[in-house]
């Protein structure tokens, strides 16, 4: 009998992934009830493991094409387990992560797709950006959420997600929004309107993320974030309405360049003053908590504007980009 199934998309080194495998070893329930299927994608060489090496079933594959929704939906195609686990390649599991997340579904009244809580793992020499992404709604909402509540499908973040298999027999990922992003939040809007499985946020289901940014990776991403919504758009508006509250029409490319024009002229000033700060040891900087707290927030206030530039000169590429191929 399998219990679960842990599906696994990464592109990344063994050193990256074999923590994250060590720590499903070592749940405690039946790990011999568990699979873990890990699906390379957009990577020539792949490790392998002797047969044995892992107290659990691993099932390793590979994809040519750099497409996180292809890779989890060839982990979908080989699971067998009652329960689904996604997890990012780059978290560490507790030991009651299992048992948390199925004895909350066990609780709940209705079928959901239960979230565990994320901790960023903090370093050493951590830095007041560091600080900002584990502390505010840089990346994720934790901040803003309840223990033990109801959300919608904008909180179905795969890093730490769980839901029965049966919903996921007739459902997979869109896998035209490559290489990355929008892949769980696709498929969850699907999910809640087809079966109104909502995201219940289960504190007790804990994962620590080991996933460093920089204030440059940072705005790297968010211009991803902005090129692949306009594939969101194109294959499914419903949900990019769901999320942005609008359509991605000649109006709002229209805003975007006028933003850009505006905004942008002060884009390098203000890029080298927020990391001139954002770089400095966090403790050196602050002589209590609440004096850090006011001043990560007055940084995550300040670097909005930037944030919103990224996103947008995204978008705009690949508008510029889908017009000059059309």
């Amino acid at each position: 009998m399998t219990l679960a199934s842990f599906i696994i998309p990464t592109n990344r080194s063994r050193e990256v992934i074999e923590p994250c495998l060590r720590a499903i070893a070592r749940q405690q329930c039946d790990v011999g009830e568990l699979e873990v299927l890990v699906v390379f994608n957009g990577v020539d060489e792949i490790p392998t493991w002797e047969p044995g090496t892992w107290p659990f079933e691993l099932v390793v594959d590979r994809i040519d094409k750099a497409n996180i929704c292809a890779a989890k939906n060839v982990a979908l195609d080989r699971a067998r387990g009652e329960w689904v686990f996604f997890i990012n390649d780059d978290v560490v599991i507790e030991p009651d992560f299992v048992t948390a997340h199925l004895a909350a579904h066990e609780r709940l009244d209705r079928p959901a797709m239960v979230l565990g809580k994320m901790i960023w793992r903090t370093y050493p020499d951590e830095t007041l950006f560091d600080r900002m992404v584990q502390t505010t709604s840089m990346v994720f909402f934790y901040d803003r959420m309840t223990p033990r509540e109801w959300y919608g499908f904008r909180h179905a973040w795969n890093l730490n997600l769980s839901l029965r298999r049966r919903y996921l027999k007739t459902l997979r990922f869109e896998d035209r929004l490559e290489p990355v992003n929008f892949d769980d939040l696709e498929l969850a809007f699907r999910l809640e309107r087809q079966f109104d499985l909502g995201v219940w946020y289960e504190p007790e289901a804990v994962c620590v993320h080991d996933h460093r940014y920089t204030l440059e990776g940072y705005l790297r991403r968010e211009a991803l974030l902005g090129r692949v919504s306009t594939l969101l758009w194109r294959y499914d508006p419903d949900c990019y309405r769901a999320i942005y509250g609008a359509d991605l029409d000649e109006a709002y490319i229209e805003y975007c360049r006028r933003f850009l024009k505006t905004e942008g002229r002060f884009e390098d000033e203000r890029i080298a003053r927020l990391q001139a700060l954002v770089s400095r040891p966090s403790r050196e900087v602050a002589t209590s908590d609440a004096t850090l707290a006011e001043l990560v927030q007055a940084l995550y206030d300040g670097h909005v504007p930037l944030k919103r530039l990224a996103f947008r000169r995204g978008l705009l590429d690949a508008v510029s980009g889908n017009r000059a191929h059309a």
